[in-house]
């Protein structure tokens, strides 16, 4: 979902219409946009949740693992991730572990970032491309890593150089750990020049739809 501004006399209608420590959460952002986004995230899932499950928003109830993951309480096979970025809100769900990470992509200093975070064959991938390409295989890796690690449920407990995100010439995509080589199914997408998105799920296959909605429409929707 792209964003759009909302006036603050809405913002404030909609924070009545989550739990109130989301509203607390959401209340604390400074910056508007960040409090646009976290909302229409939490508004995105919610919808999600009552149309797929079919329940009614008032009674929908999450929870956090030790590491801070979010999931729906009473429904185990509902797994969902939620990331935001620039002028997007993105969920994905799924009936098994799903992470999702999307990032507006900045011109940056990668290659110290990419020092710091990345194993030594992750680094290689990104600068041994072409120079106009190092930045998109930057971002390719951060969010691979990211989904990964939101796949997992355990947070940044995990070190981003514990493991290896392996891309292939085939554009195959595999993570090596300490402990070998591990079964989860990764997906690239681009939905638009400047953004790069990575799903990884534990299913074997991730589809390539993604179906985008109407800011609007969600909240005269949840209104």
């Amino acid at each position: 979902m792209k964003i759009l501004d909302i006036n603050e006399e809405k913002l404030s209608e909609l924070c009545l219409r989550i739990d109130s420590e989301k509203k607390y959460k959401i209340e604390k952002f400074r910056n508007k946009k960040d409090k646009i986004r976290r909302l229409i995230g939490e508004i995105l899932i919610r919808k999600i949740i009552v149309k797929t499950l079919g329940s009614d928003n008032k009674d929908i109830k999450f929870d956090r693992n030790k590491y801070g993951k979010p999931y729906l309480k009473d429904y185990p096979e509902f797994n969902f991730s939620i990331s935001y970025s620039g002028d997007y809100v993105l969920c994905a769900i799924d009936n098994k572990s799903i992470g999702v990470d999307i990032e507006e992509i900045k011109h940056i200093e990668y290659e110290e970032i990419a020092r710091s975070f990345f194993t030594v064959k992750e680094f290689d991938y990104i600068v041994n491309q072409n120079l106009n390409f190092q930045l998109n295989k930057f971002y390719e890796i951060w969010t691979l890593k990211e989904s990964y690690v939101k796949c997992c449920g355990q947070g940044l407990s995990i070190p981003l150089k514990s493991f290896t995100i392996e891309v292939d010439h085939n554009k195959n995509i595999r993570v090596v750990s300490k402990n070998g080589l591990q079964e989860y199914t990764f997906k690239i997408f681009d939905i638009e020049l400047g953004y790069k998105i990575a799903v990884c799920s534990l299913n074997k296959e991730i589809t390539n739809n993604i179906l985008r909605l109407e800011q609007n429409d969600l909240i005269n929707n949840l209104l």
